[in-house]
């Protein structure tokens, strides 16, 4: 009989414990993140909604517009990006039927608000504007 066996067997379990950690990980790194940051403490949420498959959601996605606004310190604001595929449950919640979608959430409130829903052309003026009224 040899001592110590079972000690490799229980490294590997940790070890594919350990992976299988990471890889919950980064599936919720979205989540992750807003929870780490707190984003929750402003009161509004601009939040845009695409599919993968929508031509006009690809242009404005290699356009990097939005993470170019998200990149400002806005003060009351806070800028959500959702892949309407990852976001299912939430893109019904809201009742968002068309792509791409770019709406303000009142935070300040039990329920998300949808308040506002930007209709124009998608230029970074245009949307700096947008976001600029509710910061």
């Amino acid at each position: 009989m040899k001592i110590g066996k079972g000690k490799g067997i229980s490294n590997y379990v940790i070890i594919i414990l350990i992976i299988f950690v990471f890889a919950v990980l980064i599936a919720n790194k979205q989540i992750i993140q807003e929870s780490f940051f707190n984003s929750d403490n402003k009161r509004y949420s601009v939040e845009y909604y695409y599919m993968d498959t929508c031509g006009h959601c690809v242009e404005f996605n290699n356009s990097g517009i939005w993470e170019k606004l998200n990149n400002i310190a806005w003060v009351n604001v806070t800028l959500k990006k959702y892949n309407r595929s990852e976001h299912l449950e939430r893109v019904k919640l809201l009742d968002i039927s068309s792509f791409p979608t770019i709406i303000v959430i009142d935070k300040s409130v039990n329920n998300d608000t949808i308040i506002a829903s930007f209709e124009e052309e998608r230029t970074y003026e245009k949307l700096y504007n947008f976001i600029k009224n509710y910061d």
